[in-house]
């Protein structure tokens, strides 16, 4: 992901949000008091939403971008959110004051760029209070962006790693386990489509889509991002029209114990 570049990602994050939205309708019901911890809020849209709901007392939001949170407190602030930067998988980042404080807390695409996710689960688990609950998903590898290699490319990109960690799609049960073992009861955790489109993308939305989350476009000679893009997203597109009704992401709804 591109880190640096807050207003590409704030005004090409509709299909991340589209998600969030269809989880949070499906599996959160607010209750007065409600204390939200949005982890890995990104530039700040759903934190902002998730505040203005009835009865929310406060939404913390914290992502490892200080752009992102620059963005997010300049943007969608309101008088019951607050913003901060943290690594979600460093348990020092997470500060003394969130210990066993909040009700609920949200992981909405982002714990696919976790190597760690065993810490990243303690530490939100350690945030909320007994019952509190988290709402979570993360990429399959069925997503199939993190592996596409494009020889006419490969010059620029020798020295370029992926960051990305997506879930294995044959081991859904194994994060059922996982979750158990960070100190949670599992309600439900199951692969699951992307969400409903009302029209599918085209090259254009696709590549409005990718472009902020590519960080090996830095790679690329600035002349030649468009064109690599434009190969890219046809990699893409043919991979998901290969893979269509596969599951493409993992989603998890669980409490504390």
């Amino acid at each position: 992901m591109d880190l640096d570049n807050a207003e590409q990602y704030a005004s090409n994050r509709g299909e991340q949000q589209n998600v969030a939205m269809q989880l949070i309708n499906k599996y959160v019901q607010w209750q007065d008091g409600d204390l939200v911890l949005d982890v890995g809020c990104g530039t700040g849209e759903v934190t902002k939403f998730m505040a203005q709901q009835t009865g929310i007392k406060a939404v913390v939001g914290f992502d490892l971008s200080d752009n992102f949170v620059r963005f997010a407190t300049e943007h969608n602030s309101t008088d019951n959110t607050s913003f901060c930067v943290a690594d979600a998988s460093d348990a020092a980042a997470m500060r003394p004051e969130w210990k066993g404080y909040f009700t609920k807390a949200t992981c909405f695409t982002m714990l696919h760029w976790i190597q760690d996710k065993r810490s990243c689960l303690q530490n939100i688990c350690s945030c909320l209070q007994p019952g509190g609950q988290l709402v979570i998903n993360c990429l399959l590898d069925t997503a199939g962006v993190s592996d596409i290699d494009l020889p006419n490319w490969r010059q620029y990109l020798k020295d370029f790693k992926y960051n990305l960690h997506p879930w294995p799609s044959n081991n859904i049960q194994g994060m059922q386990s996982l979750l158990e073992e960070c100190g949670f009861k599992v309600n439900e955790c199951l692969g699951h489509p992307g969400p409903p489109q009302d029209e599918p993308l085209d090259e254009e939305g696709w590549k409005g889509v990718l472009r902020p989350v590519l960080s090996q476009l830095k790679y690329i000679p600035e002349e030649k991002q468009d064109d690599y893009l434009t190969e890219y997203t046809s990699a893409v597109m043919k991979r998901v029209q290969e893979q269509k009704g596969q599951p493409e992401q993992l989603v998890a709804h669980a409490c504390k114990i």
